[in-house]
């Protein structure tokens, strides 16, 4: 659960909200007992953790990619 509020924090908003909601009902499915629900859940919310963090590192390495370029064009020669 807390990897899924840091992600949509620092990274990806959307798919970290979806990725609380299903750190939440992982929860809920193993207080039910619902282990099958509970696996397919977490997993779920495991892809959807590593699929904003990646997102996440891919916008801010292409922003400092284009602010580093946009720095060196303006230096000129």
């Amino acid at each position: 659960m807390v990897e899924a509020v840091l992600v949509t924090i620092f990274c990806c908003m959307l798919t970290g909200a979806m990725a609380l909601i299903y750190s939440h009902e992982t929860r809920a499915a193993i207080r039910r007992g619902d282990i099958d629900q509970a696996f397919s859940a977490s997993r779920k919310a495991y892809f959807l953790i590593l699929f904003s963090l990646l997102f996440g590192l891919f916008v801010s390495i292409t922003w400092v990619i284009c602010v580093l370029a946009t720095l060196y064009a303006q230096q000129g020669p």
